[in-house]
């Protein structure tokens, strides 16, 4: 597991680091700085003409230390002052008189000629305002140059805490942040500005970490491995559950198909498909491994004889799982509205909803509690887990679209403010998890994911790890983790960002699956 800070926790960390326990602030500045030069020096030519383009804060400092070092093992270095001195904190005093007593080129505001390297040092993880003036005729100037270019903790302009840019923002080819990740890379628009981020160890105590204990994380490979459920030697089908997928329609075959598929793979041992009738030869060819169970989609469910003849049915297939899936591909019309009924008077099995579910869920008010403002939040019970892209999203909570997706943590907790510990899977380029405490941040995965039925395949690998016992919030950090690499993988050995379906997800499974 690895954090990722927001500004506050990382602030709070330095401070922490050099208050209470008592590691000089230079001392961290130092390792800041070697560790920025050991970046450039791996990736320019020795003896490149270094520009760096410092404001008067500790950012700035880290980047006067670093030209310095730089300049130490013979590049040609021009450090250039934006905004005024007079204003420069306590430790960027300190490293502009240790490099003048050097005798390093010094510039105030821009310099002319052409560079090899620039160093963005303007402005770190404190800044919250939009950059203007001279600030931003700097960023521009950074972004206008033929040059390798590498931000210094954070790039300028970049909110390290949503994302957001503040009106410009530096455009790096590296970004060395320092100590841990920062949301504000992490999530969009703002990592697109980061280019390749190194989390460099620059000598924060664990204790401080630890303290402060931040809100999200993210996975490593090696962390989803570790979290993959047991396979025990003596065991049979019905050691590893029972999944019942509740999907398509009379006109959508699909999506229960993905489903089912990808709850089988991801190692559950028996699945069953509970779908309309129309469905049933496609599903028994195509996935002779499901049971498959029917309902006839052509009565008149307004009628309650068939109404309660469906519940009925399907609450015996309920009595029979141990984790439900509900939505790919349902419909929004009856008896979609019967089924989702049913299934949520289970209160101790998983239950995982997505897609129509989701729109079908936004219409029953009695699963909300309302806000003054219109807006809603979620009150399911904690077994279930919700699978929303940003657009459900905006149907269940009535949140704004623009606000989902420029805070998008803020957002999905904002929706579980008082929830009783259901999990919400909110789908994006970077796919957030949380159950209201701690939040995931999805790192893996490419826009190859950006077609039909690849949301239809998660929901049946979340199903496959709940059906074996893993916590709800846990199996669905996994899956969504998994799910990413199965793409990643996909495009980097076998095909391209443009050409993978959803089904080709399945058949990297296996690839990626511990043995």
């Amino acid at each position: 597991m690895q954090y990722i800070t927001d500004a506050r926790e990382a602030k709070e960390i330095d401070r922490m680091s050099i208050e209470e326990i008592g590691i000089p602030s230079m001392v961290l500045m130092e390792k800041a700085a070697l560790a920025v030069a050991a970046c450039v020096k791996a990736n320019a030519e020795p003896g490149s003409h270094v520009a760096a383009v410092c404001g008067m804060g500790n950012n700035g400092g880290d980047g006067v230390a670093a030209a310095r070092l730089l300049w130490e093992d013979g590049f040609l270095v021009t450090i250039c002052l934006i905004g005024n001195e007079e204003h420069a904190s306590e430790e960027m005093k300190k490293q502009l008189a240790i490099v003048r007593k050097l005798g390093l080129h010094i510039c105030t505001g821009l310099p002319s000629g052409e560079y090899d390297v620039i160093l963005d040092a303007i402005f770190g993880i404190g800044l919250s305002r939009e950059i203007t003036g001279e600030f931003a005729d700097a960023v521009n100037w950074i972004n206008e140059q033929d040059a390798l270019r590498f931000a210094v903790d954070i790039p300028s302009g970049v909110n390290a805490t949503t994302g957001e840019i503040l009106a410009v923002a530096a455009a790096a080819d590296f970004t060395i942040t320092f100590g841990t990740n920062k949301r504000g890379i992490v999530l969009f628009p703002g990592c697109n500005y980061a280019g390749t981020v190194i989390v460099s160890d620059i000598g924060f105590p664990k204790k401080a970490v630890e303290e402060i204990r931040p809100r999200a994380y993210t996975l490593t490979r090696q962390d989803a491995m570790e979290l993959m459920p047991p396979r025990i030697l003596r065991s049979n089908k019905g050691s590893y559950g029972k999944v019942l997928v509740i999907a398509g329609s009379a006109e959508i075959s699909g999506a229960c198909y993905l489903c089912a598929a990808a709850a089988g793979r991801m190692g559950s041992g028996l699945v069953k498909v509970f779908t309309a009738a129309e469905n049933s030869t496609v599903i028994r060819t195509r996935l002779p491994e499901a049971l498959v169970a029917t309902y006839d989609s052509t009565l008149d469910y307004s009628q309650p004889v068939n109404r309660l003849e469906l519940s009925e049915r399907l609450q015996e297939e309920i009595k029979w799982a141990s984790c439900i899936v509900i939505g790919p591909g349902i419909g929004t019309k009856e008896p979609a509205g019967i089924l989702l009924t049913e299934v949520l008077k289970e209160k101790n099995k998983a239950i995982v909803i997505d897609a129509d579910g989701l729109n079908v869920l936004s219409g029953k008010d009695e699963y909300f509690v309302e806000r003054e403002d219109g807006t809603r939040k979620l009150a399911l019970s904690a077994n279930v887990v919700l699978t929303p892209h940003l657009q459900e999203m905006t149907r269940l909570t009535r949140f704004e679209l623009p606000q989902i997706r420029t805070r998008i943590v803020d957002q999905a907790l904002l929706a579980l403010e008082c929830a009783n510990g259901q999990t919400l899977v909110l789908k994006d380029a970077r796919t957030v998890v949380t159950d209201g405490g701690e939040v995931y941040i999805n790192t893996t995965g490419n826009n190859a994911l950006s077609t039909g039925g690849t949301g239809d395949v998660l929901t049946g690998m979340i199903a496959g790890l709940l059906a074996q016992g893993m916590r709800p919030k846990r199996a669905a950090v996994l899956a969504v983790c998994l799910h990413g690499i199965a793409a990643d993988e996909y495009v980097r050995d076998r095909g391209g960002r443009y050409s993978m379906i959803a089904s080709d997800l399945l058949d990297m499974l296996p690839q990626i699956l511990p043995k």
